[in-house]
């Protein structure tokens, strides 16, 4: 038997939010609902989530650091794991960056200038 949707309580989804050079791949866990009972809404800059199961309701949004191309959004669910990929406007170029062992000097190279307060 269903509760009303009133008492249900509301989870949120187990997501994993990665990507590549040209997309993100999402995973997000939704045991025990319907295929027909997902709402996935896509923008350029975010992911939004809401399902139904018999004991709780779902639901999340998610903001995206890269824009997307909302039109070519693709989402399959297995039964538990809901898939999705979307790939960016622009693919992401950046820059390699060597890493070596040691540590930085992140103290400032001038000595900061003081200021002495007097007391009344």
């Amino acid at each position: 038997m269903a509760m009303p949707d009133e008492y249900m309580p509301i989870i949120s989804p187990i997501v994993v939010i990665d990507h590549d050079r040209e997309r993100y791949k999402i995973q997000m866990e939704l045991p025990g609902v319907k295929t027909e009972d997902i709402d996935l809404e896509v923008s350029e800059t975010s992911v939004c989530i809401r399902a139904v199961r018999e004991d709780a309701n779902i639901g999340g949004c998610y903001f995206l650091a890269h824009p997307v191309n909302v039109d070519e959004t693709d989402a399959a669910f297995d039964g538990s794991m809901l898939w999705i990929e979307i790939p960016f406007k622009v693919p992401i170029r950046g820059k390699r960056v060597e890493v070596r062992s040691g540590t930085l000097d992140m103290a400032q190279e001038e000595e900061e200038e003081r200021i002495e307060l007097e007391r009344f």
